[in-house]
């Protein structure tokens, strides 16, 4: 090849003295320079447009990965804001539940006022996060745990809990202690019918504030409103939040000219209809985004405002590496044609393995996980057969509600580690979502070594360490199918192994003699008996 080039090179010199000799006669060396001056300046001109045109695409690049990123980010943030307002609710939740077992307990009392009932509010008011705690009977007479008493029939919190219903108050209702407030409150039953209402006093802003307080550093501040944009709660001590307890959202934004009032219409409406959405607030200097959720209470809204730049910090090395590429433009044309096919290849392939892996797990997620099977599967290697194996791990869903998500991703990483440490590397193993799991055994054709292999992962998973579930053991369902007797494409194998895998769930506590029964007549899988020592919440 070199001395191809070399041959092309010097042809093209022969020939370009031979056409300057024959036009230019004598002239031939002045009229050569000049040749060669010419295809300098078309050769500069073609890196100069080049150039340009690789310019003009990374400037047309970034502005697209700008708005890429404020597309992300804007995302991000409002899945934040989902998130905390489910948690929200949820822990209003526990509190009417909580309220309503103790009303249970009360209406077993003939006189709502007596001292078991009094000193049991009492103790409430100790062990749980409420400021004052009231027994009110039917004509509204109310007693209250710091020995105050006053009559709320009138109070429309306790006529909606007299009909039956637990009913959270507007903060209008509510001030207690001076600062704005809601009132939990609940039916008391006795003998099917409502003698009275429990109503417990709930600060929902103290709340609010806590569950964003470890969001993007704490930077942001959250609000409470209604569908008519009055505030109900806010966060307070923020210098530069602005917005005060007494301000209209709707007014203070479209006035200020943070929002347009079309927008703002917009928004409006999303909020009355209880949709979550997304504002962008433009200042002179700052960008701030305000995402709205509702919080299917009161039809309030939760609100959450975060400086753009914060938001997009997750984002900000990917407008770095750009700067940099700009940079090593400026080195040369060669050093920049070279380096900019490096790192597009680099970063191409990187993004392509990241986009493949579970970010818990490190094994490869589902669509990876299913590329890779089906491209062997469309090779010339298939002949050598292959296991398909579906995994879940046992009562996982109780573990997340028994000891909280945080040791459920840590069960999720320690299986995985187990499965990556199982298997061969050329093995395909996978995380399919929640806590499903694939295994692809490239070249294994045998029922019997791929049972093994299962009975062996059964125990490996039953003596995996995890000390936030004490005593408890982990344990698995499994299904696999076998190729190609039970098929050929992902589809077919995925579909069997999945039939196997609900089998053998329906099976749990059959003795092995049955389930192997049923293992010839149709499925290839293993389940693990006897089931002792399992985890069951």
């Amino acid at each position: 090849m070199t001395d191809r080039r070399k041959m092309l090179w010097y042809d093209k010199i022969i020939i370009n003295l031979y056409i300057a000799k024959y036009i230019w006669g004598g002239d031939g060396n002045m009229k050569k320079k000049r040749i060669e001056q010419n295809e300098i300046k078309r050769y500069f001109l073609i890196i100069a447009a080049f150039l340009s045109f690789m310019i003009l695409s990374l400037l047309f690049f970034l502005s697209w990965l700008q708005q890429d990123v404020e597309v992300s980010s804007r995302k991000t943030v409002a899945t934040n804001v989902e998130r905390q307002s489910y948690h929200l609710k949820s822990v209003l939740d526990i509190q009417f539940n909580y309220l309503s077992g103790m009303a249970s307990y009360m209406g077993e009392r003939e006189d709502l006022f007596c001292q078991e009932n009094k000193r049991l509010i009492q103790s409430i008011v100790k062990e749980q996060d409420l400021d004052l705690i009231g027994i009110m009977k039917a004509n509204g007479d109310a007693y209250y745990n710091n020995g105050a008493r006053k009559n709320v029939k009138n109070r429309g919190y306790f006529k909606k809990a007299m009909q039956g219903q637990k009913i959270m108050s507007t903060p209008l209702a509510s001030k207690v202690d001076g600062r704005t407030k809601v009132i939990l409150a609940v039916p008391i039953y006795r003998n099917g019918q409502v003698t009275g209402v429990l109503g417990a006093s709930y600060n929902v802003g103290a709340l609010n504030q806590m569950l964003f307080d470890d969001i993007y550093d704490g930077i942001g501040f959250s609000m409470i409103i209604d569908t008519s944009g009055k505030i109900i709660s806010c966060d307070s001590g923020l210098s530069y939040r602005k917005i005060g307890i007494n301000d209209n959202v709707y007014d203070f934004y479209t006035k200020s000219g943070e929002v347009a009032e079309k927008t703002m219409k917009s928004a409006k409406a999303n909020i009355k209809k209880q949709e979550s959405g997304i504002l962008v607030l433009k200042e002179k200097n700052a960008t701030r985004y305000l995402a709205y959720e509702p919080l299917h209470i009161n039809n309030w809204m939760l609100c959450y405002i975060v400086p753009q730049s914060k938001a997009q910090e997750g984002f900000q090395f990917i407008v770095n590496k750009e700067v940099i590429l700009f940079e090593v433009i400026g080195v040369g044309v060669i050093t920049f044609l070279i380096l900019i096919f490096q790192r597009t290849s680099m970063k191409q392939k990187e993004m392509r393995e990241i986009a493949s892996r579970d970010g818990l797990t490190q094994l490869y997620n589902r669509e990876g996980t299913e590329q890779r099977i089906k491209e062997w599967l469309h090779s010339d290697r298939t002949k050598a057969g292959g296991v398909f194996m579906m995994m879940d791990v046992d009562y996982f869903k109780q573990i997340n509600d028994t000891y909280g998500h945080a040791v459920g991703d840590r069960v999720l990483y320690k299986v995985g580690h187990l499965l990556k440490s199982s298997f061969r590397e050329n093995d395909i193993v996978g995380r399919i979502g929640g806590d499903e799991f694939l295994i692809f055994m490239k070249g294994i054709t045998s029922e019997e070594f791929a049972i093994r292999r299962m009975e062996n992962l059964q125990q490996y998973l039953r003596e995996l360490p995890i000390e936030e579930l004490e005593e408890h053991t982990l344990t698995c369902s499994m299904g696999a199918a076998f190729m190609p007797k039970d098929g050929t494409t992902f589809g077919e194998l995925y579909k069997h192994a999945d039939e196997a895998l609900y089998t053998t769930k329906e099976m749990a506590g059959m003795d092995l003699a049955s389930i192997m029964r049923r293992k010839r007549k149709k499925y290839r899988y293993f389940i693990q008996i006897p089931r002792k020592n399992l985890l069951i919440l």
